[in-house]
């Protein structure tokens, strides 16, 4: 079965912008994360929202060779 890779990606792409965003209260109840103060988890969440962007446009990059 033969499926368009364009409509696939536009599906997960309107799934990633419907998501919540990252709140402190909701990282703090991660292990290791459950001290960081108001700042601190501003920052992480930015970051990991960097992060996975970088990791997304690098998946779906059709420039990447298979291996």
């Amino acid at each position: 079965m033969l499926v368009n890779k364009d409509r696939i990606y536009h599906l997960n792409v309107k799934n990633i912008l419907k998501t919540r965003k990252m709140t402190s209260e909701h990282l703090r109840s991660f292990k290791g994360f459950e001290s960081i103060t108001e700042d601190e988890a501003a920052q992480t969440i930015l970051m990991l929202e960097q992060f996975c962007k970088m990791v997304c446009k690098h998946v779906t990059s059709p420039n990447i060779k298979q291996q």
